[in-house]
């Protein structure tokens, strides 16, 4: 007796249909559960019915043919083994119906969250951002091993593999955890859609801030409400503002700290009488709009006159009279490392950095209407006044060149190059960056302000697109919160996060550990590693931006401790201006008379990086330690 002739005898296939309620539709447990349980009656009926005729009846049908060429032994034989059979079945039965019943009880979502909510499995975070690149910098945390939740919306959406949607619904009993670890491939097998939410890590996040999440099912936002226990905002309680864990929670700004800061506060109108920010910027967009034409014509003019524009590219930078020396330094190091200095534009916003640069021989193009109005003294600190008024000079310069058409290589003046960044952003090779729209250098700080992105303003390159020219034309309509901030950098970090969302536009931010290519004034003062690896010639750097440095004076002297300073001693400060007189400077004039042929040294500090041993100096930090053992 072969089992294919049993099986037609009994006329219900057990292994393949009876008992394998895997098959069966799967959208609802109890509707499987119910005909699963109607099935089995039916097959029972069916298999009794047909036991009893194959062994009390003998007719002539092919099923009896099976039998009748079989011995009387193994007649018995095949009872018995339909009788083992039917025992395990029966005995498999309830089992498999407890064991969904346990599963029902610690399903991980119920029915009233279904709607959004079907099934959870998780993935590590470092791969899941390696296989998706989101241009977000990774956060690293002590013992880092960070593992990322993905949610499915529906049933549908969960992995093919029978084994993990069951662990998706039911979660496990056992391992690290309910929800059970996938790689991403799986657990992103049958997601048509992916929406990606970051959340701070708790254990580099605000100490003592009890944070909650909620999940609501309604109308798709891709935006944050943010509520906390904090009094009612006012323009004269600035005091009183702080977490009060007495009060209800309610509605506050996204960017609201425990202490009771808005990072974000909406410019005035009037304040005191006076125009506030923004009317204030009100006015400078009258005169942007009256001119920006003309500017635009003028300015591709002279694109095309000095040949400025490189494989598409142009290099654009602004200075006033109070940042010159910086602007001197940047291109007497390009000239005396030999690089290409003819697609360096600088946007001047006084006369006396127009003949600056003028004389240093890179084109210039000097707005006044819109930027001769800008204050030409140095910014003390970061964010005061003059630095704040700086800023809208940065938001002119990349959008001019863009809506030309141009991609733009954006650089404050207190950056030197190692090697010409340029061709690592034009290497068609490098398929890692050829698909983002704009890419900039870590600014190294996790401030709320500027997160998700943490993007440094002050060096980044930006492909000529309908996105990118939208996003600068966003930038400068926000001008008065620009001033309200006093910051450029945390406004475009909040657009580059709202533009990405709402319109795909491609953010990438290099690493500030994982990337060495661009280091800045946060690998200046916290990672020395890398500042020995460039001294010792063992980096992959292009740049190096001296941020996060308090003014110029300083970024001077690390400059020159870096063997990184190239400008002489007559071209600083009032020496400079007096040289100038009433005398129309020429074109390239300065360059022999400021730029040194060789990088000038100097010691400074002993407790910042120095491209030889300053030992011998003081420290700048009362706590600082020597860089040089």
């Amino acid at each position: 007796m072969n089992l294919s002739c049993t099986r037609r005898i009994l006329g219900c296939e057990v292994d393949n249909y009876c008992f394998n309620l895997a098959n069966m539709p799967k959208n609802d447990i109890i509707r499987r559960i119910a005909l699963g349980i109607l099935l089995m009656l039916l097959c029972s009926i069916s298999f009794r019915l047909g036991y009893t005729n194959a062994t009390s009846e003998i007719q002539e049908t092919s099923a009896v043919k099976c039998l009748h060429s079989d011995s009387t032994d193994e007649t018995n034989r095949f009872r018995q083994d339909v009788n083992a059979k039917l025992a395990v079945e029966l005995d498999r039965l309830p089992r498999f119906f407890s064991s969904r019943s346990e599963s029902k009880e610690i399903s991980q979502f119920p029915s009233t969250m279904k709607s959004f909510a079907a099934g959870a499995l998780r993935v590590s975070r470092d791969d899941f951002l390696k296989e998706y690149d989101f241009g977000v910098p990774l956060k690293k945390v002590p013992d880092d091993d960070v593992d990322a939740m993905i949610l499915y919306n529906s049933l549908s959406s969960l992995p093919s593999d029978l084994k993990l949607r069951d662990t998706a619904i039911n979660g496990v009993k056992d391992g690290d955890g309910p929800i059970s670890k996938v790689a991403v491939s799986q657990a992103m097998e049958k997601c048509d859609t992916l929406n990606a939410v970051f959340l701070p890590l708790r254990a580099s996040h605000a100490p003592g801030l009890n944070e909650c999440y909620a999940f609501v099912g309604s109308f798709e936002s891709y935006h944050i409400n943010r509520w906390m226990r904090m009094p009612m905002f006012t323009d004269h309680n600035s005091k009183e503002r702080k977490l009060d864990k007495d009060l209800p929670l309610r509605h506050v700004g996204r960017i609201t700290l425990a202490k009771g800061v808005d990072e974000f506060t909406p410019p005035e109108l009037w304040k005191k009488g006076q125009k506030g920010f923004l009317l204030q910027h009100f006015d400078s967009l009258k005169i942007f709009l009256k001119n920006v034409d003309s500017v635009l014509i003028d300015l591709k003019k002279l694109l095309r006159q000095r040949n400025v524009v490189k494989n598409n590219t142009v290099i654009v930078l602004t200075v006033n009279k109070g940042q010159s020396e910086l602007l001197t330094n940047f291109v007497c190091s390009v000239r005396s490392k030999g690089f290409d200095a003819g697609n360096i534009l600088v946007f001047p916003t006084d006369l006396e950095s127009k003949a600056l640069s003028e004389g240093l021989g890179v084109a210039t193009y000097f707005d006044e209407k819109n930027l001769g109005t800008l204050p030409s003294g140095e910014a003390k600190v970061y964010g005061d006044p003059i630095f704040a008024a700086m800023m809208y000079a940065k938001v002119l310069c990349v959008l001019y060149v863009s809506l030309l058409g141009h991609d733009v290589l954006f650089s404050d003046v207190d950056v030197v190059w190692f090697r010409d960044p340029l061709t690592y952003f034009h290497d068609e090779s490098n398929h890692d960056i050829q698909n983002f729209d704009i890419l900039f250098q870590h600014d190294g700080s996790s401030q709320p302000r500027y997160n998700p992105f943490s993007a440094n303003s002050g060096f980044y390159y930006v492909r000529a697109n309908k996105k990118t020219q939208y996003l600068f034309t966003s930038l400068l309509y926000n001008g008065g919160l620009i001033r309200k901030s006093k910051s450029h950098q945390q406004v475009l970090v909040q657009l580059l996060n709202e533009h990405s969302s709402m319109f795909g536009l491609n953010v990438k931010v290099f690493d500030k550990v994982e990337t060495s290519m661009f280091p800045g004034g946060y690998h200046y003062h916290m990672d020395w590693d890398t500042m020995r690896a460039i001294i010792n010639g063992e980096s992959d750097a292009y740049i190096m931006h001296m941020s996060w440095t308090e003014n110029k004076d300083n970024k001077l002297l690390f400059f020159r401790q870096m063997g990184e300073w190239y400008v002489d001693k007559k071209c600083i400060g009032d020496d400079l201006t007096s040289y100038f007189g009433d005398n129309e400077v020429q074109d390239g004039e300065l360059v022999g008379l400021c730029c040194s042929a060789g990088a000038i040294f100097s010691c400074h500090y002993s407790d910042k990086p120095s491209k030889n041993p300053c030992r011998e100096s003081p420290k700048m930090d009362k706590k600082g330690k020597p860089f040089w053992p």
